[in-house]
């Protein structure tokens, strides 16, 4: 069995979709609303936040509503700023994507989460979805978390530090 190359890898002949995005640092009770699935190159679970791409005409802060309600169920919840930025090239559903996402910092006022307006193809990808402190990301140390650095990144936010422009996140 051959592994298929990466975008731009020899023997590679697609180039990735360019794919802007939208995620959420959804806070309550300072914790963070992480979904779960499953990654080739990833063992065990891979935990991120809940968003996803743009579609035509819309602005990150539409998206980023649009797919909350889609996949949360919450429409109560408090918008905050662009605080993270991320790129990242990754497979899904047998296409490259060269994914550009903004994260923004949004504080919920539930923690009741109605994930079935979820896509079919996000119901058979997600394994589930769970409030998280930061201490407990620090902790799980056989989990993966996007973006990686979540650990470091998440406490300073928790406290009120807001960066005054985006930072990069880091993959």
């Amino acid at each position: 069995m051959t592994a298929t190359p990466s975008p731009g890898e020899p023997g590679s002949r697609e180039a990735p979709i360019p794919r802007p995005a939208a995620r959420a640092i959804l806070v309550a009770d300072r914790r963070v609303l992480l979904f779960s699935s499953v990654a080739d190159d990833v063992p065990g679970l891979l935990w991120f936040m809940p968003g996803g791409g743009l579609e035509r005409g819309e602005s990150s802060e539409q998206a980023l509503r649009r797919e909350l309600r889609e996949e949360t169920g919450l429409d109560d919840f408090e918008l905050g700023p662009c605080v993270w930025l991320r790129r990242h090239v990754w497979r899904w559903q047998g296409r490259w994507y060269d994914q550009r996402e903004r994260y923004f910092l949004a504080r919920a006022g539930s923690t009741e989460v109605d994930a079935s307006g979820l896509e079919s193809g996000e119901m058979q990808a997600i394994r589930g979805f769970r409030w998280w402190t930061a201490a407990e990301i620090a902790a799980a140390t056989s989990e993966t978390f996007v973006p990686r650095a979540l650990a470091r990144l998440l406490p300073p936010l928790l406290d009120g530090d807001v960066p005054a422009a985006p930072i990069d996140s880091g993959i």
